[in-house]
């Protein structure tokens, strides 16, 4: 795996004329070939004039496009039609690790606009993985008896999408036995409902937070916890540019921020709405005429889950009626049907085939529901220099610095510096300008510093809130 920090130390090491790293957003474009369906292929690097690269955590498959200048009138020659591919490799420097060989589905051409002298054309071609094509184009109409979800996902990825080995990066193991029926579903549709049911086996019980996505090592299918559990990839930081470019050693160009900005913060009224820190699941079973009320309790979770930062995202303020955001059950009430205990019934025990092993909806529901907007509680976007090692789903640590007024150092911001996961990323290659940028966003579901709490008896708190 590349990884920009490596080829900057052997920069460093006095490799200079191997690894050729002079500038931060230096970038290699070893392959940009267009192939059409009746095995043409043609070199696109001399018309380019953007190249995008896309991977994103809640994406099924990694997209991009390519902007070019033709004055050849290849659409015309090439008969274009949408059964094309385009191989991309990428990467910083031409004698340095790029990329995997990829090879795209071209799904699309963008607007035609003619330059100024009528002698050539501007558009874009857009391109994805074959399987988001293949995708669209089968079904998956299948029984799984006793199977972990992990394995479900796996076997239609290799028997039904025909996905090879070399192309599936990591699939985590899940916990529970489940009997499903996939009833004619898409098989992107499938795993993503698949998904709602699947808890890691590395937290137990603990989660449903299993999302399913590709990056330029293959599809992957893994959990949120597990992610923030992985090794930090690079430390950023953002600070005044009040130093001339040679006067800033390269290792710090490397992991400084271009620009940021911060795009989401609290948000109370979305997060009360859509259960971020307190749910509750009605949960019905029709055979045995019953129901369960499972509620959950963000402080409750955030002390057994696994987190990015070690504290949380809120303090114990309480409204007129005593109840602090954790408590607030009420205000998001979900209803599915359930199976819990089932099994313990002895007549429907003694029937063959008379219940199915529990799917565990109580823990899947509430907690998911919750996961996925906590693990996007906070998010910033980030643009650093070119580095394709970087891909979604990994951890890095953003050291943003306070504005507090201060007569000593900067410090750091208590709150929004700190471990993040990469949930989105985009490369992006500008020939005519001579940069290569990778635009991050990062969100993260816990703070490096806790919040200060209050004291819920103080009259003047009560006042204020009864007012």
């Amino acid at each position: 795996m590349l990884n920009f920090n490596n080829i900057v130390n052997n920069f460093f090491a006095g490799q200079p004329e191997s690894i050729g790293v002079v500038n931060p957003q230096d970038y290699y474009i070893k392959t940009l070939n267009f192939l059409t369906s009746n095995g043409n292929k043609m070199d696109m690097k001399r018309l380019l004039r953007e190249f995008s690269y896309y991977e994103d955590i809640y994406t099924f498959a990694v997209s991009g496009y390519i902007k070019i200048e033709d004055s050849q009138g290849f659409i015309e020659s090439l008969q274009l039609t949408g059964n094309e591919y385009m191989e991309v490799n990428f990467g910083k420097v031409k004698d340095s690790p790029n990329t995997n060989d990829q090879l795209f589905r071209v799904y699309k051409i963008g607007d035609r606009v003619a330059s100024q002298n009528m002698n050539s054309q501007y558009y874009t071609l857009y391109f994805c993985s074959e399987e988001m094509i293949v995708g669209e184009q089968i079904k998956v109409s299948k029984s799984y008896v006793g199977k972990k979800v992990s394995d479900m996902v796996t076997d239609i990825l290799k028997n039904q999408l025909k996905v090879k080995d070399s192309n599936i990066d990591k699939i985590e193991e899940t916990t529970g036995m489940y009997d499903f029926v996939i009833p004619r579903l898409k098989p992107f549709e499938a795993i993503s409902w698949l998904s709602i049911y699947a808890r890691p086996k590395a937290t137990g019980t603990v989660g449903a937070d299993m999302l399913f996505y590709e990056t330029r090592n293959g599809f992957n299918f893994r959990s949120l916890q597990s992610m923030f559990q992985d090794e930090v990839y690079a430390t950023y930081k953002y600070q005044q540019k009040n130093l001339n470019d040679d006067q800033q050693p390269l290792q710090e160009k490397v992991n400084t921020v271009l620009a940021y900005e911060v795009t989401k913060t609290f948000d109370v009224m979305k997060d009360i709405s859509s259960g971020t820190f307190s749910n509750q699941l009605v949960s019905i079973d029709p055979l045995m005429r019953s129901f369960n009320n499972t509620q959950f309790d963000y402080d409750k979770f955030k002390d057994a889950a696994k987190s990015l930062n070690s504290n949380g995202i809120t303090n114990n303020a309480q409204n007129r009626f005593g109840d602090s955001l954790n408590q607030a059950y009420n205000s998001v009430t979900k209803v599915a049907t359930g199976n819990k205990g089932q099994a313990n019934v002895p007549y429907i025990k003694s029937k063959e085939g008379g219940f199915a092993k529990d799917i565990a909806i109580e823990t899947t529901v509430p907690q998911r529901t919750a996961q996925l907007n906590l693990t996007n509680y906070n998010v910033v976007k980030l643009a650093i220099p070119g580095d394709p090692g970087i891909t979604a789903g990994k951890v890095i640590e953003f050291n943003l610095m306070s504005i507090k007024p201060t007569t000593n150092k900067r410090e750091l911001d208590r709150f929004y510096s700190g471990k993040y996961l990469v949930t989105a990323v985009r490369h992006i290659i500008q020939p005519e300008k001579g940069t290569y940028q990778t635009v991050l966003e990062i969100a993260k579901d816990s703070s490096k510093t806790s919040y200060q709490n209050v004291d819920n008896s103080n009259p003047a708190y009560q006042e204020s809130i009864n007012t």
